[in-house]
């Protein structure tokens, strides 16, 4: 009996195992060689990670294994590519030399890094490393009479949420230069968590710069000093603020029009980087013109509009671009989700907004669902499935963006 022959699969490697790159793992594994590449061995659930703060047994909730079905995983950190050879060039955790990985096509969803420690550094590779960590910031916040919160984006407002929910008692304070907390979400959301952290007695410093320079602001362990020379001091202080692309470990191997001034990579309408037909990114550590904000769900649209692609590049049809090849529409739905505690929230689907206990369930669930998608659960990845298509529907049919 003659054997049929074999038909050798296009080789992925998605490096970034987050939402996007999880996504993408997901929906290629059937048809293509996939390989995922992270420095650490388990996803977090980052929306989710402040609660962590003041519940160190909320971290197991929120964190799952890698996938283990239908793909490749390589622990290790990615330091450059060798794009004339398609080649990934990788530091793996178990020495120092650089294992390189062929690729047909890359996806890179290294997402960004944050001040202190509410993403994972690459020295966090188990999930017992971040354990340690976590366990040591629970202490430090457990012990504080007073918390200064630099920042009063959603990130902020967040955090003095969690704290001031389970530790009343404590003294909060969130200062901001912008006048208004949360200020790139719908008016009915920076009014209801405005009231909803003024009734808990946080101490709001708006309008007001922080002195010096960036990034050498005049922000220490003990306070932080404003441009008006005010002191604002407290037993601990997080810093709230700001965000940079995880993009320098390829910068220095593709060309400079291809990074901007800040560091994100930039992609054409297809999603792939400027100059590399094989090569696309997603999440936060890309910029494209459409200039939306960075959530976990809009990475998982650029994910969508990838896979698409990248199956239209094999099958040689025209490629789609974002992001109305995804949602039909000129813009993605905007859904967030801001929470205050355990017990209360701010629900936004473009211009509807839902604000108190109703909000904070629903935020439960998308942290339920989306941690079981990532453990492989069934009742995960279906639910994510019709939560996908059901979201476009209704943003382009039923609640449409002003401008739409």
């Amino acid at each position: 009996m003659t054997a049929k022959p074999t038909h050798k699969r296009k080789r992925v490697v998605i490096v970034g195992a987050s939402f996007a790159g999880l996504w993408c793992q997901r929906n290629l594994c059937k048809d293509f060689d996939v390989t995922v590449v992270d420095y650490k061995r388990y996803f977090e659930y980052t929306p989710g990670i402040l609660r962590v703060f003041v519940e160190l047994g909320h971290l197991p909730r929120i964190t799952a294994a890698l996938p283990k079905m239908g793909s490749k995983f390589v622990c290790g950190e990615a330091v450059g590519i060798d794009s004339g050879r398609s080649l990934l060039q990788v530091k793996t955790k178990t020495g120092q030399d650089v294992q390189e990985i062929p690729f047909d096509y890359l996806l890179i969803g290294t997402g960004s890094s944050y001040s202190g420690s509410i993403k994972p550094s690459v020295r966090e590779v188990t999930s017992s490393d971040r354990l340690a960590t976590w366990t040591s910031e629970f202490e430090r916040l457990r012990r504080a009479h007073s918390v200064l919160i630099v920042g009063g984006g959603p990130v902020g407002v967040e955090l003095a949420g969690e704290i001031l929910t389970r530790y009343p008692e404590k003294r909060v304070i969130i200062t901001d230069r912008a006048k208004e907390l949360c200020a790139a979400f719908h008016p009915s959301t920076r009014s209801h968590v405005k009231r909803w952290l003024q009734k808990h007695k946080c101490n709001l410093v708006l309008g007001e710069s922080i002195g010096g320079k960036y990034p050498d602001l005049s922000i220490d362990s003990k306070g932080c000093t404003l441009s008006s020379g005010r002191r604002l001091s407290a037993d601990v202080v997080y810093r709230c603020m700001g965000f940079k692309p995880c993009s320098k470990w390829i910068a220095n191997s593709i060309p400079k029009e291809c990074v901007d001034s800040k560091g994100f990579l930039i992609v054409n309408d297809h999603l792939q980087l400027k100059g590399f037909p094989n090569i696309f990114a997603m999440g936060d550590v890309m910029t494209h013109e459409s200039n939306e904000i960075k959530l976990g769900h809009t990475a998982e649209v650029n994910a969508h509009l990838v896979v698409d692609n990248l199956q239209r590049l094999e099958t040689k049809r025209p490629l789609q671009s974002y992001p109305f090849g995804v949602v039909g529409a000129r813009r993605t739905p905007r859904v967030y989700c801001v929470s205050l505690g355990k017990y209360d929230a701010s629900l936004g689907f473009n211009w509807l907004i839902v604000n108190g206990p109703v909000a904070a369930v629903f935020k439960w669930l998308l942290e339920w669902t989306k941690v079981m998608a990532c453990r492989e659960a069934p009742i995960g990845i279906f639910f994510w499935i019709i939560a996908d298509k059901m979201s476009n529907f209704i943003g382009k049919y039923l609640i449409k963006t002003q401008d739409s």
